[in-house]
C-alpha cells in the first residue's frame, strides 16, 4: 500500500505487510549521533519461561549478547523469529503503549500472532522501518534494572508517563531515548 503518512507529513511512504527476505532489527538513536548507519543490533533477550513456553523481549545485543534467533520474518503483518536451524516456533505478542515488544515460543499449542506490524519504506531512509499499528516513530530503548538488566525496546514510552513512574514498569522513563527501528536484510528472498 502506498500512502502519505501522518508521521512523515508530505512524504510518500510505502507500507508493506510482507517481506520476501529474512532480516534482523537495529535501533537508530534519533536524539544523539550514531556509531554507524544501521544502528544498535536488536535480539530476543530473555524474559522468563514456564513448562513448555519461553518468553523474550526485544533487547540490544550489547545488553544481552546472545542471538539464538538470528533472523526474523514479516508475514501477513506478523513478526516471526527463526532459530539458527531455520525452525519457526516464535512470534511476537501484542504491543501496547508503554510496553515492550515481546515474543513467545511454544510447541504445545498454536497461538495466532497479532497482525499489527508493517515495514515502511520511505525516500529518506536507507532501510525499511519497523512500524506497529502503522507507527514507526514511537519506539524507545529503555534500560531495565534488576539482576539481569537489559536495554529493551518500548513502544510509546510516554504512554506510561507519570511522575514518579510506577515501579511495575521496571525502567525509568527519564533514561529512555527515542529510536527508529531499521529492518536489515540478512538472507536472500524466500522462494
Amino acid at each position: 500500500m502506498t500512502s502519505l503518512s501522518p508521521a512523515y507529513p508530505g512524504r510518500l511512504v510505502v507500507s508493506l505487510d510482507r517481506l520476501d527476505y529474512n532480516f534482523t532489527l537495529s535501533a537508530v538513536n534519533v536524539t544523539e549521533p550514531n556509531a554507524n548507519l544501521t544502528g544498535a543490533p536488536l535480539v530476543l533477550g530473555q524474559a522468563g519461561a514456564i513448562d513448555g513456553e519461553s518468553f523474550y523481549v526485544t533487547s540490544t545485543y550489547a545488553s544481552y549478547p546472545y542471538n539464538d534467533y538470528p533472523s526474523l520474518g514479516l508475514i501477513d503483518n506478523t513478526l516471526r523469529a527463526y532459530m539458527k536451524d531455520g525452525q519457526w516456533l516464535t512470534n511476537t505478542s501484542t504491543v501496547q503503549s508503554g510496553g515492550t515488544m515481546s515474543w513467545y515460543t511454544t510447541s504445545l499449542y498454536t497461538q495466532v500472532a497479532p497482525e499489527i506490524f508493517t515495514a515502511l519504506k520511505t525516500p529518506f531512509a536507507t532501510h525499511a522501518l519497523l512500524a506497529v499499528y502503522g507507527i514507526s516513530d514511537l519506539w524507545s530503548l529503555c534500560p531495565f534494572s534488576g539482576a539481569y538488566a537489559q536495554t529493551n525496546l518500548i513502544f510509546n514510552v510516554s504512554g506510561d508517563a507519570t511522575t514518579p513512574p510506577p515501579p511495575y514498569l521496571g525502567f525509568d522513563i527519564e533514561q529512555c531515548y527515542a529510536v527508529l527501528v531499521n529492518i536489515i536484510p540478512v538472507a536472500p528472498p524466500r522462494a
